[in-house]
């Protein structure tokens, strides 16, 4: 095979890429081999590498596939250079400051020397991590100041701007390019640098080569290095399919959907039957109202005639009564006349009113001589002075003067302001203490029960935080307290270690890789509500870990977490233990056991309640706290006590008197006490002297006159009862008017309303005369209870035809008719629109649709994967070519590509049988079959298995996930051309007569170790020199391509001379070739390779290499 020039890999330039600083590699243009223990750096050369190759800065899919370990690094992490330092995932950065990086290749034509470099300048920010790209290329080599700038005596690499300018100034347009675009880079890469590589392809099997292994199937090798697969787009084809099943099934829908809607519109009929035998029975029970208000109203009229002749006769009697009236009222006053001559009546009315003067009096005292009494209740309080005992005393015996009576009122008073106001302190007092008391026990009862009585705003904030770092990092990341996380060595210094941490020991904490997250979601809480809570960084806490100093107050702490510890050795590490004042001011911050603190020059007690109400580090602060707390709460019962008494007190107080009436009222007590005896002499005497008069005659006259007045009261009695009859028959008389009217208007209303309909109009005439003498309320309940029944049978149609509508509704949603409306026109409308017009549209639009998905199934999917195969043997003919020419002794190998052995081989043949020459847009339709198109030879042999295929391309109707995700595991299936072949190796051995052909994926199942590993590495190599287009004649092409070939363990399980065999291949091929693999193997190595590469990272920080050439090796036998 002819070795013409191509292009090499001569070197590599990196800048701050991962834990190289700055680092340029020189490679030889045949067998470089890369050595060193696991984790030692290959990878991140072979990362940086495929990067240019791909014009991909994504690094997803083969960033560290080549590396031993299962670590995902990102392209930040290659870039900042991400350190491990702890157990627990915990990291930092080599570069925390904004940098800039570069990758460059150098290729160097093999025949010419020419040389040309393709590399990507990124800008990295470290604040945020955001990254910018530049790629570019430019003829010659690399420059020697390696893209690095020089300023006071210190490099760094060039930014992309500064790469920009330093492209433009020293390169023409035409030998240089630059761009962040990937993409049309990735052209310029593939079309002209590395001299016309498939795009496609290429980055595939370059990808896929690096971290190859032999445990895979000899068929899955051809598949994934060989026989890629290929992106057949089937949409169009199976939307075309998809759309003449769904006409196929609207037709059998429209069909269904006219059935159901027939039915519903012959069961309206049989609803709107019943409807016009309900609307007889309701006209004839309407007209028997009419009837009934007619003969209502003829009544009411001869009630009202009656009542009117009643109320004239009772008026005549009426009259006659009141004349008896007036003569007994004469013949009263007649008598009354005699008697008032005596002067009786005068002294009777004087008598009366000084009856009344006496009661009011009497009145007046017996209120005085009550409050007398309740006045000296007064005697039994402590609180009364004498003077106003003195008071009392006078008021009892009613001697007080109006000066005393004026004081007493106004020492009561002023007694009563202060009792109502120590009430009113003493109740306040008993409300906080109640408050207080509750709270205690809230708090005794929640660390009785192991939980801390952290403040509320505290919890919420915790809970806050938990929950948003839950949807920021889909993680449930703890959310703990500082004071949780503490254990106190020595119980002496317990209040001084509260009292000096404050409220810092109620600071939230979390893992410090949640810590950035955590200050975020902090910075966005409500500050009013969260003014007081703090998050610690604990990132920052462990990062800058101080040792906290011999003697501090950090020393009697112990964390739990070892960012808590870092945190509490911050705040308490420099503050120092004293066991006395005096030693305070031997440092500058210190405390004493007894909670003094020196700090800033200044001695200050700290605030009891930070160690005592405020105490919550560690379980003995629950116990100290659950002391504290009964002790208080028992001293609060004894308090409550007291004050309950002393608002006893108060109570009793404010219900004796406080003479609350004017003064005046009091005065007028009094003075009426004093004139009641007076009065009572007046009375007795004018008593006397009508017991005088009634001796005489007037006696008499006043017998007589009271029998008058007596028949005279019940003669009126008798007339109010008269006249209430006749009021009784105007009232009457009036209700009957009033219903005269309100008939006739309902009658009026009635007829208004009613709309004679002649048919129901002769019909009740004729059960009318029938009957004869009719009562109609009898008739009008028959007929209802006609009507009653007849409502029953239409309401049992109705709920069928709602059935009926409901159901149909349920299968057909996007219908938005009613399903209990009387009316049936949009039922009635749609079932002769469906029935007439849209069934023949469909059959019509199936028929054509039949013709497209036909053309599209044949076109898009049949004619695609025919070209695939085609494709794939052309392939297999070209690599078959190339290993012909190669030297395996007596043995030969080739590939075998063909007809798939399982089931799904049955439509290998219907591929490519010849008759999918023939257009399919010249084939016949029959409308009622349209599936089945093929009428030619094709048809008869495949027909059944083409609509097989379809049906796999059309989902069920209404398909679940399981179904839909199953059809798409068909569709991915059958669409991969891969599916109808079968693919293998042989070898060819050949004897006298003959050429012996194994199978070798049979060979290589038995196998195991490097016997089985040549033929695949054959089919590899071969693909690569298939895509480098190796057998192609000089001068065919412009350019020439890179013959670079990446590979990781690539000989595990071989021995020295198999190794040898298959690094001759390589050579024998033409390819310049990168082995990496783990320093134990080194000596199956030295004597097949050209320039070795020894790795090394024992810090995991700093990537050391070692270029050693050919006559270097011995070094390397002597160190092996």
């Amino acid at each position: 095979m002819t070795n013409p020039g191509f292009e090499a890999l001569s070197r590599i330039c990196l800048n701050n890429w991962h834990y190289i600083q700055h680092r340029t590699l020189t490679f030889h243009e045949g067998v470089n081999f890369f050595t060193g223990h696991s984790g030692s750096g290959k990878s991140t050369v072979i990362d940086a590498m495929q990067i240019v190759l791909y014009a991909n800065t994504d690094g997803r899919g083969f960033f560290n596939k080549a590396a031993a370990d299962d670590s995902d690094r990102s392209l930040v992490e290659y870039l900042r250079g991400m350190v491990n330092i702890g157990e627990d995932n915990r990291f930092s950065y080599l570069r925390n400051q904004n940098f800039s990086s570069t990758i460059v290749l150098e290729l160097r034509r093999t025949d010419t020397g020419e040389c040309q470099c393709v590399g990507v300048f990124f800008d990295v920010e470290t604040g945020n991590n955001e990254v910018s790209r530049m790629f570019f290329w430019h003829k010659g080599e690399l420059p020697s100041h390696r893209y690095r700038i020089t300023e006071e005596n210190a490099s760094r690499t060039m930014s992309i701007e500064e790469g920009k300018r330093w492209l433009i100034d020293n390169f023409s347009k035409e030998d240089c390019y630059f761009g962040s675009h990937n993409e049309r880079f990735r052209r310029q890469l593939y079309d002209i640098y590395l001299g016309g590589l498939d795009s496609e392809k290429f980055p595939l099997l370059f990808k896929r080569a690096i971290p190859f292994r032999m445990n895979i199937k000899l068929e899955d090798f051809v598949k994934e290095y060989i026989c890629m697969e290929q992106d057949i787009h089937i949409e169009d084809m199976q939307a075309s399919v998809m759309e003449y099943g769904r006409l196929r099934q609207k037709i059998e829908d429209t069909c269904k959907e006219i059935e159901k809607l027939g039915e519903i519109c012959g069961q309206h009929q049989v609803v709107m039957g019943l409807e016009e035998k309900r609307k007889g029975y309701q006209y004839f029970i309407e007209k028997l109202e009419i009837l009934k208000g007619q003969q209502d109203i003829s009544e009411c009229q001869e009630r009202i005639v009656a009542l009117k002749e009643n109320a004239q006769k009772m008026e005549k009697e009426a009259k006659e009564q009141q004349e008896v009236l007036d003569f007994l009222t004469k013949e009263g006053d007649e008598l009354l006349k005699k008697i008032s001559m005596t002067g009786y009546e005068q002294m009777k009315e004087q008598l009366a009113s000084l009856n009344d003067l006496i009661v009011r009096l009497e009145s007046s005292r017996g209120r005085w001589e009550q409050t007398a009494s309740r006045l000296k209740e007064w005697e039994e309080e402590d609180c009364v002075s004498n003077r106003t005992l003195w008071d009392v005393e006078a008021f009892a015996k009613g001697t007080i003067t109006k000066e005393e009576l004026q004081r007493l009122k106004a020492d009561l008073e002023e007694l009563q302001k202060e009792t109502i106001k120590q009430q009113q302190s003493v109740q306040g007092e008993l409300r906080e203490l109640k408050k207080q008391l509750a709270q205690e026990k809230e708090e005794w009862e929640q660390l009785k029960a192991g939980k801390k009585a952290y403040p509320a705003e505290l919890e919420q904030a915790r809970t806050f935080l938990q929950n948003q770092l839950y949807r920021e990092t889909n993680k449930s990341v703890t959310v703990e307290i500082l004071a949780d996380l503490l254990e106190i060595r020595d119980e002496r210094w317990r209040n001084a270690i509260e009292g000096y941490l404050g409220y810092q020991k109620l600071s939230l904490m979390v893992e410090p890789k949640y810590a950035r997250a955590a200050l975020k979601i902090y910075k966005d809480m409500d500050r009013k509500k969260f003014y007081r809570i703090s998050v610690v960084d604990t990132e920052k806490a462990v990062m800058d870990a101080l040792l906290a100093a011999p003697g501090s107050l950090a020393e009697e702490v112990e964390a739990k977490r070892d960012y808590a510890q870092a945190y509490i050795d911050f705040l308490l590490g420099k503050v120092m233990k004293c066991d006395h004042v005096e030693e305070l001011r031997n440092h500058k911050i210190g405390v004493t056991r007894e909670c003094v603190s020196y700090h800033n020059y200044r001695i200050q007690h700290m605030n009891p309640a930070l160690y005592t109400a405020s105490a919550y580090i560690g379980k003995a602060s629950v116990r100290q706290r659950i002391r504290l707390l009964e002790q208080s709460m028992d001293q609060g019962r004894k308090v409550m006590e007291i004050k309950k008494e002393q608002a006893e007190d108060a109570k009793r107080i404010l219900k004796r008197e406080y003479l609350s009436q004017d003064l005046e009222v009091y005065l007028e007590w009094k003075k009426d006490m004093e004139s009641y005896k007076t009065e009572a002499v007046k009375g007795d005497k004018l008593k006397q002297k009508l017991e005088d008069l009634l001796t005489e005659n007037v006696e008499e006259w006043k017998e007589k006159r009271e029998a008058v007045l007596k028949e005279w009261a019940d003669k009126q009695e008798q007339l109010r009862r008269h006249q209430r009859r006749m009021d009784d028959l105007e009232r009457e008389e009036k209700r009957e008017r009033e219903h005269l009217l309100e008939l006739n208007g309902k009658l009026v209303e009635r007829e208004k309303r009613f709309a004679v309909r002649e048919p129901f109009e002769q019909e009740l005439s004729k059960i009318l005369e029938e009957r004869g003498q009719v009562r109609y309320e009898s008739l009008s309940g028959e007929i209802a209870g006609r009507l009653g029944k007849t409502l029953e049978k239409q309401q049992e149609e109705k709920n069928r035809l709602v059935e009926l509508r409901t159901e149909y509704l349920k299968s057909y949603p996007n219908r938005n008719f009613s399903p209990t409306s009387m009316e049936n026109e949009e039922y009635q409308q749609l079932f002769d629109h469906l029935n007439d017009d849209r069934l023949e549209e469909f059959r019509v639009r199936a028929s054509e649709q039949a013709r497209t998905a036909m053309e599209h199934f044949k076109d898009d999917f049949m004619y695609k994967i025919r070209s695939a195969i085609k494709e794939a043997i052309q392939r297999k003919d070209e690599l078959n070519r190339i290993i012909s020419r190669l030297d395996f002794g007596k043995d030969k190998y080739q590939f075998y590509i063909g007809r798939n052995k399982g089931a799904d081989g049955q439509y290998y043949d219907m591929f490519m049988d010849e008759a999918l020459e023939i257009n399919p847009s010249e084939l016949d339709i029959v409308p009622d079959n349209q599936l089945n198109l093929f009428t030619m030879e094709h048809e008869n042999h495949y027909g059944a298995m083409i609509q097989e295929l379809i049906r796999i391309f059309i989902p069920p109707e209404n398909a679940t996930a399981a179904e839909l995700e199953e059809a798409r595991r068909n569709m991915d299936k059958y669409a991969d051309y891969r599916t109808y072949l079968s693919f293998d190796m042989q070898q060819l051995i050949q004897n006298e007569d003959e050429v012996i052909r194994i199978r070798l994926s049979k060979m290589i199942r038995k196998n195991s170790g490097g016997e089985g590993q040549n033929p695949l590495y054959v089919a590899l190599l071969a693909s690569f020199a298939q895509a480098y287009k190796i057998d192609r004649k000089p001068g065919s092409f412009k350019n020439p391509t890179i013959r670079l070939v990446v590979l990781d363990e690539a000989f595990s399980k071989m021995d020295g001379e198999k190794v040898a065999s298959c690094i001759q291949l390589i050579r024998g091929l033409g390819f310049q070739a990168l082995i990496s693999a783990t320093n134990d193997k080194i000596q199956n190595y030295l004597e097949s390779v050209d320039k070795i590469f020894v790795f090394a990272n024992p810090n995991k920080r700093a990537i050391s290499i070692q270029e050693f050439e050919k006559m270097e090796f011995e070094e390397l036998k002597e160190e092996g």
